[in-house]
């Protein structure tokens, strides 16, 4: 008698070894590089409000030596005088920079370029702080 067929054999079943998925640390919220103080038109006192920002600035630049500030001041004028924007926007400028000299940043490590008018799309008169790495 014939012999009976063999089973058919079951068919492989493809195991995967995987780890399971790493836990996703949350990010470290990051200080801004970017400060905007907004003046009122015409004036060139640094706003009250503008100062804790200034001095959290001082302090992250004392731990990083290789923190640069750059002061982009801007200005508006009703009468349209370029001469008279841009004094004004100097004199923002130099006022951010007093307290940040205040606060105890070194005077090489800061610089200040006065705009005028040229506002670059923003509002016309502020002062753009700004973190750079050198």
């Amino acid at each position: 008698m014939p012999s009976a067929p063999a089973p058919a054999a079951a068919p492989k079943e493809t195991q995967v070894a995987s780890l399971p998925p790493a836990a996703v640390k949350a990010p470290t919220p990051r200080e801004p590089d970017v400060y905007t103080i907004s003046f009122a038109v015409g004036a060139s006192s640094v706003p009250g409000d503008a100062n804790t920002n200034l001095r959290t600035l001082a302090a992250r630049m004392a731990k990083d030596p290789a923190l640069r500030v750059e002061l982009i001041a801007y200005a508006s004028d009703p009468q349209k005088s370029v001469s008279r924007s841009r004094r004004l926007s100097t004199e923002r400028g130099v006022n951010v920079r007093r307290e940040l000299l205040a606060a105890g940043v070194e005077s090489t490590r800061i610089n200040l370029r006065a705009l005028g008018e040229q506002s670059g799309g923003g509002a016309p008169d502020r002062v753009d702080v700004l973190l750079v790495r050198r």
